[in-house]
Formats: structure tokens, sequence, C-alpha cells
């Protein structure tokens, strides 16, 4: 039999390998700071291989709020985790070009719990990530502003029956 034809085909097929989707086994991480005055002040970029295909677990996570939540010197605390994950068919990236706006990859996470991610194309496997998103923590804003009122047992006892006003008895003549 003549087996080049299928030789043939594996070459050609081997361009195309891009654009089949496949797990997601690496993530970037992006650390946002904003800082007291809500202006951005620093970004930092790390990228992390995923133990589990296509699921950065609980304990990963966490372990990841804690490293990057103090930055030099600096307390900061973590106001929301955004998940940003390419999830195209190979079919849909003509779509996609003409009209993006119907396609909506990113997602805000309500919880801490492990964060699944789609199958994606090789292409725009570098675009998955996790956005942590950190607001500078000052103790001094933390403060309670409102005045404690601290009632005394002497006042407290005076005030705990109503009080009636004696009616006068009035004859009738």
């Amino acid at each position: 039999m003549d087996n080049e034809w299928v030789n043939e085909f594996e070459q050609k097929e081997l361009s195309y390998n891009e654009f089949y989707p496949k797990k997601v086994e690496r993530v970037k991480i992006y650390g946002l700071y904003v800082n007291s005055n809500c202006v951005l002040d620093k970004v930092k970029e790390d990228e992390i291989v995923l133990i589990k295909e296509n699921c950065l677990s609980k304990g990963e996570l966490i372990k990841l709020l804690r490293e990057k939540k103090v930055d030099d010197g600096l307390s900061y605390k973590l106001i929301s985790i955004l998940k940003y994950n390419v999830d195209l068919k190979p079919e849909e990236i003509k779509k996609y070009l003409y009209d993006f706006d119907k396609y909506g990859f990113i997602d805000s996470m309500k919880e801490l719990k492990d964060i699944y991610f789609y199958e994606t194309i090789p292409i725009f496997e570098d675009l998955n990530s996790i956005f942590l998103i950190y607001y500078e923590y000052n103790k001094k804003l933390k403060q309670n502003k409102t005045k404690k009122v601290y009632l005394s047992p002497q006042n407290t006892k005076r005030h705990r029956k109503t009080k009636r006003k004696q009616l006068k008895e009035t004859t009738t003549s």
C-alpha cells in the first residue's frame, strides 16, 4: 500500500495544530495595586503553571492572595478577582474579528473557590489570566469614626419603667 498520502496529510495538518483547542496549563497573574487616592499605582505580572489542567485550585488561589497582599512595605486589601479566558472555537475566529462586542471573556469571581478555565486555542493561550485588584489598606482610615455612647447603670435604672401621670379625681356635682 502507498502510505505517502497519509504522510502528506499529516504534514499539512501540522500547520493547523495551533487552531485546535487544548487544555490550559499555565496562567498569567496580574496584581493591580490602587493607592488611597484611587489611582492605579502599579501592576505586577507573574506566570504560574497549574497543578491540575484547566483549574486553579482554591489552595493555590489563597496562596497567591497572601503573597501579593503586601508590596513595598504597604498592606493592601483585595477588592476583586477577575478571570480572563479566551475560549473561541476555530470556526468563531473570523466572526470574532468582525463583531467582537458579542464575546465576553472576562468573569468576576464572587467567592474564593476553584477557578476553572475552558480549553483554549494555543494562539490565545497567553491571554488567559487572573487579575487581582488590591486597594491600599490604611489602618487610620479603618478606625471607627462613630462615637460610642456608654450608658451607666444609674441612668438605665431610672428609665426602665414608664412614668405614669396621676389623674386627679374629679367630683361630679
